[in-house]
């Protein structure tokens, strides 16, 4: 038996360009073959024989947005996502407080204030965190809830300055009142103790087995601030089973870099396989943009395992922490949002990175910062068109911005799950009229958009079976009805937003993405055929194997 074959027999391959098979046969790395099982057998009896028992074989999953080492941290820290108002998140801090160190830091969250009605403040925090600091993330990561300990641990008080594209949230008296938003997130950031290099690579060991759990195969890894480091030395010691496109982050000149921000990110270079990397901490040189152009780093460099992703800008906050940049104000305010960078920074930062070779990803939820994303990027499709450029998230466009995407070939890389959990929000501080342009899926797919699908973990989980039925039903389990259900997508297009789509947004469509001859042999295999199920039952699926490179890393119900 040939360790480097294996034939996958026994349900349904779903090729991903419109045809199917009975059996796939993969070879080296590769997909050899793919058709009659029988034949298959005959001609690759050297091959492992794995029966996928009646399951469905499909181009693996690709999350083509996710804070990987931010959701791998995530899963040993405080959760409060799950509660419903203020008393049951203060009741949850102070019995997971209480399980802590005399001196550990009390940090995670992800709590949403919509759910509890209101902002919480510091001296809440206060009352259950004891005498530990403690920063905790809203669940878009767009803002932080501080206890008075680390509003002084950060020098914030009533005569610190707003911070550019940032707000210090204030009591009526001007006096900090614990709560952090946009860029103003990075001075409490500041004050966190780093993690230390061992600490990364061991969440990134967790997170890696999640994700084959879920059946991701790749990712395209954002704004994690110790992430790369983390990834060479994953593969220079032989584990890494998971595609990885590491985006840079932009560090402008109106953000004041953490130091610990400018020695993370060791060795960045055009061969991911690092030598000599200090195991001890993260302390190397800066990973960021400007590292990126002084070491001609290009979008695209490195091997098929690792590689330099998009350069990754922010443009406004979240339709959650009501910080995205809008065009007419949040129903009942007369806030727009916040514009997190200007217009000359935005358009000079892109110009130079597609002078370099360097593709963006720029994060734009509401209409003013997607019309903000689109005027950035519009001079580059003449000056680099080979760059995969991308929008981030674009949950509300402006309607004469509805076209442009098509026009100049911008790839929508998107959260199906947003439009679901976000509904009621989008309701309420959107309306009906505006609803109308949000999550634009159908009308993209229409007028020739590519859709790269993912997760923004952990703002959302690492899930592709839940955005296939966010983005198929439009609806969450328990909705009575489909939201804006003219945006829905079929099965198969989902199911391309997170293959096909996700690899040509990293420009990889010519190795993965389908099961076709030649390509990666990256596939996700489920317990049943999901193109022929009843919407209802989508939920119900479970991924029984995960292979990359032909390889299986995950298997549960295959023979």
């Amino acid at each position: 038996m040939s360790p480097n074959a294996l034939l996958l027999h026994g349900g349904r391959v779903h090729v991903g360009d419109g045809r199917a098979a009975e059996a796939i046969l993969m070879r080296d790395g590769r997909v050899a073959a793919v058709g009659d099982a029988r034949q298959l057998r005959r001609e690759a009896s050297d091959a492992e024989m794995v029966d996928v028992r009646g399951g469905l074989i499909v181009p693996g999953w690709c999350d083509a947005h996710v804070h990987f080492l931010w959701w791998s941290f995530q899963m040993t820290q405080l959760d409060l996502r799950e509660t419903r108002n203020l008393d049951e998140a203060l009741a949850s801090i102070d019995r997971f407080a209480k399980r802590l160190r005399p001196d550990a830091w009390l940090v995670g969250g992800r709590f949403d204030k919509n759910l509890w009605g209101r902002w919480p403040n510091a001296a809440e925090l206060d009352r259950v965190s004891g005498d530990r600091p403690a920063v905790l993330r809203s669940r878009d990561g767009h803002s932080r809830w501080l206890n008075t300990h680390t509003l002084a641990l950060a020098g914030i008080d009533a005569t610190t300055a707003d911070p550019g594209g940032g707000r210090i949230g204030r009591d009526r008296e001007g006096k900090p009142d614990g709560i952090l938003y946009e860029n103003a997130t990075r001075l409490a950031d500041a004050v966190i103790p780093l993690p230390t290099a061992d600490d990364c690579l061991d969440a990134l060991r967790r997170g890696q087995q999640e994700a084959w759990r879920r059946g991701v195969v790749g990712i395209e890894d954002l704004e994690d601030a110790f992430a790369y480091q983390a990834w060479q030395r994953l593969h220079a010691g032989g584990e890494l089973g998971i595609r990885v496109a590491m985006g840079i982050p932009y560090r402008g000149p109106q953000v004041a870099a953490r130091a610990g921000d400018r020695q993370m990110f060791a060795s960045m270079s055009r061969n991911p396989v690092i030598e000599d990397l200090d195991r001890a901490n993260v302390s190397a040189p800066a990973h960021d943009f400007a590292t990126a152009l002084a070491k001609a780093m290009r979008t695209g460099d490195g091997d098929a395992w690792l590689r330099i992703g998009h350069l990754k800008i922010f443009t406004d906050g979240a339709l959650g922490s009501q910080t995205a940049a809008l065009e007419e104000p949040y129903d009942g305010t007369s806030d727009r949002g916040i514009l997190t960078i200007d217009r000359a920074e935005i358009i000079d930062a892109v110009a130079r990175a597609a002078n370099a070779g360097i593709a963006v990803a720029i994060h734009a939820i509401g209409d003013r910062a997607v019309h903000l994303a689109l005027d950035a990027i519009e001079p580059t499709r003449a000056s680099a068109p080979q760059l995969r450029q991308k929008v981030e998230h674009v949950q509300l466009v402006r309607e004469d911005d509805l076209g442009r995407f098509a026009k100049l070939g911008v790839i929508a890389s998107m959260q199906p799950i947003h439009a679901t959990s976000d509904r009621d929000l989008a309701d309420r501080y959107w309306g009906p009229q505006r609803i109308k342009r949000a999550y634009p899926w159908r009308t993209f797919l229409a007028s020739g958009v590519v859709l790269a699908f993912g997760s923004d973990a952990p703002v959302e989980p690492i899930d592709p079976l839940l955005g296939i039925h966010a983005a198929v039903a439009r609806r969450r389990p328990n909705d009575a009805a489909a939201w804006t259900p003219e945006q829905r997508l079929t099965v198969d297009e989902a199911l391309a937003g997170y293959a096909s789509g996700a690899a040509y947004a990293l420009g990889r469509e010519h190795e993965a993405g389908t099961l076709t001859v030649g390509m990666m042999a990256d596939a996700t295999v489920l317990d049943r055929d999901i193109t022929r199920v009843k919407e209802q039952e989508l939920l119900d699926a479970r991924v029984r194997a995960t292979i990359t490179g032909g390889v299986v890393r995950y298997s549960d119900g295959v023979g």
